[in-house]
């Protein structure tokens, strides 16, 4: 698929796009971030396409039209809002600071001031983001902020004219996402596509839904002691029912209609692979290792997340670990494939795919910039990531004056430019990038660098290929770079303001995690203790985290990854069962056992009732529809909650 080509570069900025962010962080934002917390979801691409839904009607009715370039820039700038924002990370630094999980292992106590204001100070007991002991915590989240976004259009923008205009690497997806994001643009006369039917049943699917999983219990709970759930979030949990016949399993059901529509929407062998691994590992493996011995910390009685962690401890951490540096090499080993193949010459056109550069491209060498595009001077972009790259480690360096400086140097200005080339350029030939785990984690643990303050610094270690290929889909469709430039400036301060008054309101109405976000009161003690256990290994005293990690299983987990991967290679499998079965290890059958119901229906149902290559058109818009049903109800419920929340003071 490619983009058309006629017409010049325009700007896509304009007064939409003004009101356009203003909107999504005004309506959108806190909708999300209230969805996150109740149910573990969030918006996702239903933002963007309710923002564009709306602007384009909005435009249909003023008898005009949204033109591509202003709805890939209203697509940015709904997806860029959407979410917690940039101070989301403070309301979890106040309950790492205060949770008794932290506490245990000894995190809480190490914590800095600048990350979060003590447990028991006036800022966190009476639940006010807006106290004058935020403003370091603060204030380090607005630096980190600017030096992020300097850093990612300096290094970003040299990566994409290297990869893009020097090496002219196809980026296979690029124009995939380029027409996903400006798809409404097709029809700006007064014709209803199919996009808008199928988007508006999956919105009244996903509105009906969300009024029984989410709106009921928003409402009731503020009239009631307790909300009415009338199904139980995130899961029902029967670890503990199992446990006499499956010692050790983690078994459990959630009722997320979502998951099932995502099933849909996901590739059908990547959900076989990650339910396949699921079942494997978290119901079948897990009795046969505590009947070996290798699961000690279990013991009868523990629920899913006591269960989670023992077995992490005692097994799963190391197996995963190993398994994801087996992705790693297994990335790393394709680029190489492909770098072979290109040069003895071995591809074929059907292979464009992974990068061939045809004659004529070969003759004229490096591209120059087009006319209009809005490029600027590559040494401007060099100029923008050194003055930042140096923001970053200054800033780092006087934080942790302790930890070693040459580390730093070496993190922002030699392993960042070189993975984040090393992914560009994955990306531009295959579509998907190459990821290096725990360098961040090693390194803090190799560095001999005692304390839990270096966890919570912005250290500059980073990964920018995915700008080259967000500035390639920016060209695709002929929107000017001036645009997204501008749209950067407009969403940094709205995304401050916005994010900082809703995470100030939230938590100052009630405690995150409470009882009113059933998602967040499961899953962050769960996810305390993971990072907990990580933050131990830079802490005087017992390493847990040394204790968690188990060379002899890494290796097996290593060697069972590149095993799998001959295997399906060998028996000419989709490789995406490979990557699903990755990202279902030791993982809980909730989500996979909805996502294997939604992908069969799919398979088996729908696409013979509709037609396979209709079916796999309409799957991404349903379930965008689904998604922003479900957010619509969300902002009523956090509309509210609000309302009241303003009017009568409540304490949990």
């Amino acid at each position: 698929m490619a983009m058309r080509e006629r017409g010049g570069f325009e700007d896509g900025f304009n007064w939409k796009t003004v009101v356009g962010a203003f909107f999504v962080g005004l309506v959108m934002m806190p909708a999300s971030i209230y969805i996150s917390l109740f149910s573990g979801a969030g918006m996702g691409p239903a933002a963007q396409w309710v923002t564009i839904i709306l602007f384009a009607e909005l435009a249909r009715r003023s008898i005009s039209t949204l033109k591509k370039q202003e709805m890939y820039v209203l697509y940015h700038v709904a997806a860029a809002l959407t979410g917690g924002g940039i101070f989301s990370g403070l309301i979890w630094n106040q309950y790492m600071r205060q949770s008794r999980e932290a506490a245990a292992f000894g995190v809480a106590q190490g914590m800095p001031n600048w990350a979060a204001p003590a447990a028991d100070s006036a800022a966190v007991l009476t639940r006010h983001l807006w106290d004058a002991q935020w403003l370091p915590a603060i204030g380090l989240v607005l630096v980190g902020a600017v030096l992020y976004r300097l850093n990612m259009f300096g290094l970003g923008y040299a990566l994409f004219r290297v990869t893009s205009d020097v090496e002219r690497l196809p980026f296979p997806m690029a124009p995939v996402a380029a027409e996903g994001a400006t798809a409404l643009a097709e029809s700006p006369d007064r014709k209803v596509s199919w996009r808008w039917r199928v988007f508006s049943v999956g919105t009244m699917l996903g509105a009906g839904f969300g009024i029984l999983y989410i709106g009921i219990p928003a409402v009731t709970g503020l009239v009631l002691a307790k909300p009415l759930f009338l199904f139980p979030i995130p899961w029902v949990d029967f670890t503990g029912s199992v446990e006499s016949i499956l010692p050790a399993a983690t078994v459990n059901i959630s009722f997320d209609a979502g998951s099932i529509i995502w099933g849909m929407v996901l590739p059908f062998w990547m959900v076989i692979g990650q339910f396949a691994m699921c079942i494997l590992t978290a119901v079948v493996a897990n009795p046969i290792l505590q009947h070996l011995g290798l699961l000690p910390t279990w013991k009868r009685g523990m629920g899913i997340i006591s269960t989670m962690v023992a077995n992490g401890f005692d097994f799963w951490m190391s197996i995963w670990i190993g398994a994801a540096l087996s992705v790693a090499v297994i990335g790393i080993w394709q680029l190489i494939k492909v770098f072979r193949k290109k040069k003895a010459g071995e591809m074929t056109e059907n292979e464009m795919l992974t990068g061939k550069r045809s004659a004529a491209a070969r003759e004229q060498g490096a591209k120059k910039p087009p006319k209009g595009r809005g490029d600027f001077p590559i040494w401007v972009a060099v100029v923008l990531f050194f003055v930042s790259t140096t923001g970053y480690v200054w800033l780092c360096h006087y934080l942790v004056p302790k930890f070693p400086l040459l580390l730093l140097i070496f993190f922002g200005f030699i392993w960042t430019p070189l993975t984040s080339y090393i992914s560009a350029r994955m990306i531009g030939l295959t579509g998907n990038g190459v990821g290096f785990p725990f360098v961040r984690e090693g390194s803090f643990m190799l560095s001999g660098y005692k304390g839990v303050d270096v966890w919570f610094a912005p250290i500059p270690l980073n990964d920018y290929g995915w700008v080259a290929a967000w500035l390639k889909q920016t060209e695709l469709t002929k929107t000017s770079f001036i645009s997204i430039i501008k749209a950067e400036l407009l969403l940094l301060p709205i995304n401050a303001i916005f994010s900082f008054a809703y995470w100030a309101f939230f938590w100052f109405l009630s405690a995150i995690p409470s009882y009113l976000y059933p998602f967040a009161q499961k899953m962050w003690p769960f996810n305390a203790i993971n990072s907990s256990l990580f933050m131990t290994a830079t802490m005087e005293g017992r390493s847990w985290l040394l204790e968690a990690l188990k060379p002899a299983w890494m290796s097996v987990g290593f060697a069972g990854g590149l095993g799998l991967y001959g295997l399906i290679g060998f028996l000419k499998w989709p490789l995406f069962v490979f990557y699903g079965a990755m990202t279902g290890i030791a993982s809980t059958p909730d989500g996979p056992l909805l996502m294997i119901t939604g992908a069969l229906l799919s398979r088996f149902y729908f696409e013979k009732r509709f037609g396979e290559e209709r079916w796999r058109k309409w799957t991404p818009v349903l379930g965008a529809g689904f998604a922003a049903g479900v957010g619509l109800i969300g902002m009523l419920a956090v509309g509210l909650i609000m309302v009241t929340g303003s009017v009568v003071t409540k304490s949990f």
